[in-house]
């Protein structure tokens, strides 16, 4: 077990607000073909064999290309201990999404994700219960939300009014990211995006109104992504190292790793801000019609889309510094409290982490699915 439940389900009150036209994705999938490892006699992990690392899989059931991805990254020599594949693996651009691993020497732009700091936010709303919550509430916050919350590409038409303060308060980054900060930039902050990336009204088992949603870094993250793959090339290329299936990485302890790193961090930042802007924006609809306001005590912010130092023991041994990187995957250590959203058809999940070293103390980011979002 990778957790335990907080809250058990969530039930949508309104429909997601998603945008229809789903070109930005962040995944390819290209081979859809699944792979069943049929050992049902055995717990998870299932321990996969590979020529560099084992890889930890939590699930019984992935696409071939996922498992061919996930071995690459596995026999890459930039990982350590083992790669760890969560129940919603699925195929990615230059690692699968839903992996983690644990590195000291390498960190990959494409193993981090091209939405820097995607992630969740949920909050409940003190009081409101569904027994309470008129129907014509529900349509008045549906339209307040759909006008309040641009999605999709579009940007606000003006920033947020603590725009300036917010972006000098996200923490130093390079002459490059500085350079690419902009006017759609600041405007950006605050926005849903496109993809999946969705808000909802919904209420859990106790019938008590939450308030979700599920975002990231906009095109400042993907910009940086991308900028610093290229950068990972033109630095492999000098060091004649092979390029597998986009899996392009960079020395930590080069100025180019360290770059990386700075602005990865900036756009996590960015990306927290983001969602809670949303959240409060949600959250002042809700009482403005209701009258009942957001407990924010209660706050859950977390990202899936991150690279970190963390202290990990392998094999029982000493605990050690190293870099874990997630993509598509939630930190649950013990204690430390997730949310795990579900489809269109199933519930989502508050949950606490149980501390399991065998899955890089993490869990799913989601539902997961066998098909593409572009399909």
């Amino acid at each position: 077990m990778l957790t335990r439940l907080i809250i058990r389900s969530f039930f949508r009150l309104t429909h997601r607000c998603y945008l229809s036209n789903l070109t930005n994705t962040e995944d390819v999938n290209d081979d859809s073909t699944r792979c069943v490892i049929d050992d049902s006699s055995k717990p998870l992990p299932l321990i996969i064999p590979t020529a560099g690392v084992p890889i930890h899989l939590y699930t019984r059931e992935l696409e071939s290309q996922a498992l061919k991805q996930l071995t690459i990254l596995a026999e890459s020599g930039i990982v350590k201990g083992f790669v760890a594949a969560m129940a919603d693996v699925h195929v990615g651009i230059g690692a699968t999404i839903g992996t983690v691993f644990a590195s000291i020497t390498h960190v990959c732009p494409y193993a981090v994700g091209a939405d820097i700091g995607c992630g969740m936010i949920a909050a409940p709303i003190d009081g409101l219960a569904l027994n309470n919550l008129k129907e014509r509430w529900k349509r008045e916050i549906q339209q307040k939300i759909k006008t309040a919350i641009p999605t999709g590409f579009d940007a606000r038409v003006k920033a947020h009014k603590k725009v300036d303060r917010i972006i000098r308060d996200l923490g130093k980054c390079t002459n490059y990211l500085k350079n690419e900060i902009c006017d759609v930039t600041k405007k950006q902050l605050g926005t849903l995006g496109s993809g999946n990336h969705f808000l909802e009204i919904l209420y859990d088992e106790n019938e008590q109104v939450w308030i979700m949603l599920h975002s990231g870094s906009r095109r400042i993250g993907k910009e940086t992504c991308d900028y610093y793959h290229s950068v990972a090339g033109r630095q492999m290329s000098k060091l004649r190292l092979p390029v597998v299936n986009e899996l392009k990485y960079l020395d930590i302890d080069s100025i180019e790793g360290q770059d990386y790193l700075t602005d990865m961090r900036w756009c996590l930042n960015y990306a927290e801000q983001n969602r809670r802007i949303m959240l409060d924006e949600l959250c002042s609809i809700v009482k403005s019609v209701t009258g009942y306001e957001a407990d924010l005590k209660r706050m859950v912010n977390i990202h899936h889309n991150y690279c970190q130092q963390e202290n990990i023991s392998f094999n029982n041994s000493k605990e050690e510094l190293v870099w874990i990187t997630r993509k598509g995957a939630t930190s649950a250590r013990k204690g430390q409290l997730g949310i795990i959203p579900g489809s269109m058809g199933t519930g989502s999940f508050v949950v606490e982490g149980l501390g399991n070293p065998l899955s890089f103390y993490s869990c799913s980011h989601g539902a997961g699915r066998i098909m593409s979002r572009t399909m």
